[in-house]
């Protein structure tokens, strides 16, 4: 970019140079030209004013020269030239001068132009251009003839060294304010010449600073020399020379070496005083000049004569120069000390120029880097892109961008190929629903909802694509936005969400058959609960059928032999009524067995009677079984529900001709009554108590009744109080047992070991159910194949 900006410079200013001597049309393309290179030019000086400002300005005098408009190409002249130098541009302010003492001359004026000539030569001194130099002194003798007129040496040549106001010079003689002399005070201009003219041709700094050190060494007579340059807030030896006996040079690696107080490569207080007074000291003779004993460096190495030189560009200190002979005195004469300040002047323009040129070579390496940079980053740029327009082409959904007005800015390859139109098309159109027709009412709408809002607009849509067929479709849009907040696109994302609606509606209909079959299987499963019921119902009804058989059974044979034995009393007893003779009573009487009627007929009574009880005893434990729950827990005594659930279960219980009675031991804890549902628990007693039995029937299938006998059926019941405010009823029986992986499914809905038609799967559910959810208790369930089984119920006594 800046070779550029240099090349439009320079181009506007030789264009205009001939514009002159041009044909009138090739002049109209010179102004063009001068433009095309002015904007350029002037919107870099908007950004960077101290590099370009004056350069516009500049180019701007040049075409207004031409143009004719005097008056405002002087004020530019001016303002280019106070701006090149403002911002130390000495090149560019030596041809600014130049080119405003030629366009003076151009209108007459020859003593301004003779003005400007002067600043453009000494510019070009103080740049180094010898070339352009030589050019002036050829082309505009008449104008610089007041600098290339010689002067006269003055008639005390030590008037070049004044002492400064107020010094004494006695204090310190070796301190010289200044040295100065004209170009003409030597005999040997050439020797100066050719000095500057080596010293210009220099633009590496090393190799300056290396000429500089030869110059020095040669034509002041020393014999080392040392180079001091600033580094940052830090002064270090840039350089250092000497000569041997035989007058060869050897180089001294001191290079970067840093100044500091315990450093004795120079006499560092000689060399603070020059950088503080910017003066240089000169000792002639260090036998007669004793000011600087002090020195550490002079008193060790006691060099014969010594200066130090400050090297000054406009007021500034550039950098010091350090020479000595260590063998000969007063070898610094007053020719070459004149040699010397006019060396270290072109010095300081030359380091100055030299430190520019390193900086604009790090800076062009540094550009050079940035370039390679952005060349990288621009490639990687590009493999993004290529790999991100990759990742978009493949993606399986639609993807777009389009500006506010609707003119396409991208299409995925997927979009295109669903809708069958080509990239191309559409970029072709200013508005997509040019291309799309109809189908694009939709995507104006959420285009206008999405513009209206800020979050991203979500919608449904149709389209007809390349198929034929309407399709749905979910979008998704949301505004892009540039750095300041407007508004500058819409980025689209689009599903076909066709499938996914039929697979909806699909799961619709399944939905629906399985709610059916769910209603089918919950009337299924309220069969079986009935049916469950029912065989509940029936062994209850069976065991009470059994119960009440009994004592009914031998009440009615009592009746009857009571009614027999009544009536033969009441027999008897008529006879006496109707005064029978004594014989045919005590006849009656002994047929009758009087004697036993009477005394067996009580015990008939008895016997009814506890009949009757029995009776009653059944109806109440039926009754406590079978008592209606309320909405909300009762207080109720356990032992109670277990021992009508025994009693309903009796008959099952009792012995039969394939086995002995099953004994049932009850061992009761004192239980307080419990806070539950009566009528639930009473069928989780009734459940475990009748798959107990069925547990021990099972057992007993291939045993033989002696066997049985040996190792009877049990059932094992006890209850208990546990920690605090629980208690635990455990119901065991010594039957089958139970396997581990069926303890795992033992409580699952409808899960049965029985076989087929003789069990549902639901009571030990219902029971898990009632323990666990109904009354927040728990049940488990301990077994061992061959052993037996128990169940463990631990409840809470408040519910």
């Amino acid at each position: 970019m800046l070779v550029t900006m240099m090349h439009d410079f320079y181009d506007a200013l030789a264009h205009l140079a001939i514009y002159a001597d041009a044909a009138p049309a090739e002049r109209q393309q010179i102004l063009k030209r001068v433009g095309a290179s002015q904007k350029k030019l002037k919107e870099f000086a908007h950004h960077t004013p101290i590099n370009y400002q004056h350069k516009f300005d500049l180019v701007e005098a040049e075409l207004l020269g031409v143009l004719g408009q005097i008056a405002e190409a002087m004020e530019l002249y001016d303002r280019a030239i106070t701006g090149a130098k403002a911002n130390e541009y000495v090149n560019e302010e030596a041809l600014a001068c130049e080119l405003a003492a030629k366009f003076y001359l151009s209108l007459g004026r020859e003593k301004i132009a003779r003005l400007y000539m002067i600043d453009a030569y000494d510019c070009y001194v103080r740049w180094g251009d010898r070339a352009k130099i030589d050019d002036l002194e050829k082309r505009y003798p008449q104008l610089l003839k007041p600098v290339l007129e010689p002067a006269k040496l003055p008639a005390n040549p030590l008037a070049n060294f004044p002492t400064p106001a107020g010094q004494n010079p006695s204090l310190h003689p070796s301190i010289h304010p200044s040295v100065s002399a004209s170009v003409s005070d030597f005999g040997n201009f050439s020797t100066l010449l050719k000095a500057c003219q080596a010293l210009s041709s220099e633009r590496e700094l090393d190799r300056l600073i290396a000429k500089l050190m030869q110059l020095a060494m040669k034509n002041t007579g020393a014999d080392k020399g040392a180079l001091i340059l600033p580094n940052g807030n830090q002064w270090e030896i840039a350089a250092t020379s000497a000569l041997d006996n035989s007058g060869l040079e050897w180089a001294i690696d001191l290079s970067s070496a840093k100044l500091d107080e315990n450093s004795d490569i120079l006499p560092l207080k000689i060399v603070d005083c020059v950088k503080n007074l910017l003066k240089p000291v000169i000792v002639r003779d260090l036998a007669q000049q004793r000011d600087w004993d002090s020195d550490s460096y002079i008193l060790k190495y006691q060099p014969q004569s010594l200066l130090c030189w400050p090297i000054v560009d406009r007021g500034s200190l550039v950098g010091i120069l350090y020479l000595e002979n260590r063998l000969t005195a007063r070898v610094f004469t007053r020719d070459r000390l004149q040699l010397l300040n006019l060396l270290s002047s072109q010095a300081a323009i030359c380091l100055q120029n030299a430190l520019l040129y390193k900086k604009y070579q790090d800076y062009n390496q540094q550009l050079e880097r940035s370039l390679v940079t952005i060349s990288r980053t621009e490639a990687q740029l590009a493999d993004q892109k290529q790999m991100l327009q990759a990742i978009l082409d493949v993606a399986p959904i639609w993807i777009w961008m389009v500006n506010p007005s609707g003119k396409v800015q991208f299409f995925n390859k997927t979009f295109c190929e669903d809708v069958g139109v080509p990239l191309s098309d559409f970029l072709a159109v200013d508005h997509y629903k040019d291309i799309l027709g109809e189908n694009a009412a939709g995507c104006l709408a959420s285009d206008a909802a999405c513009l209206a809002q800020d979050l991203p607009h979500y919608s449904s849509e149709i389209l007809r694509l390349v198929d034929g067929k309407i399709h749905d479709l979910e979008i998704t849009k949301v505004q892009l936005k540039n750095s300041q907040g407007e508004t500058i696109g819409i980025i689209g994302l689009g599903v076909d969400a066709t499938e996914r609606k039929r697979a909806a509606e699909l799961l619709q209909e399944q939905n629906q058959q399985l709610e059916r079959t769910l209603k089918n299987l919950q009337q299924a499963q309220l069969q079986i609960v009935q049916s469950e019921k029912m065989s509940a119902l029936g062994n209850l009804v069976a065991g009470v059928a059994h119960e009440i058989n009994n004592p009914i059974g031998f009440i009615s044979g009592n009746l009857s032999e009571g009614k027999r034995s009544l009536e033969d009393v009441i027999a008897h007893l008529e006879l006496y009524r109707s005064a029978a003779s004594p014989s045919e009573i005590a006849d009656h009487a002994e047929e009758i067995d009087l004697d036993y009627l009477l005394e067996d007929l009580p015990k008939m009574i008895d016997s009814m009677q506890l009949g009757c009880e029995r009776i009653c005893s059944i109806s109440n434990s039926l009754r406590t079984f079978s008592r209606g729950d309320k909405d909300y827990k009762v207080p109720f005594n356990i032992h109670e529900g277990i021992d009508s659930a025994i009693l309903i279960l009796k008959h099952r219980l009792k012995a039969n001709e394939h086995r002995p009675q099953i004994e049932v031991i009850t061992k009761y804890g004192n239980l307080p009554k419990i806070e539950c549902f009566p009528g639930q628990l009473n069928q989780v007693f009734m459940n475990l108590l009748a798959n107990a039995i069925d547990a021990l029937e099972e057992s007993n299938i291939g045993r033989s009744f002696s066997e049985i006998t040996a190792n009877p059926n049990r059932i094992t019941i006890c209850t208990d109080i546990v920690g605090e405010g629980y208690i635990k009823i455990q119901i065991a029986d010594n039957g089958t047992g139970i396997k581990e992986e069926v303890k795992q499914q033992i409580f699952d809905h409808l899960f049965t070991t029985k076989g087929v038609g003789k069990g549902t799967g639901l009571g030990l559910a219902i029971v898990h159910q009632i323990a666990v959810e109904k009354h927040g208790g728990s049940i488990e369930v301990n077994g061992e194949p061959g052993v037996g089984t128990e169940f463990a119920i631990v409840l809470p006594v408040k519910g």
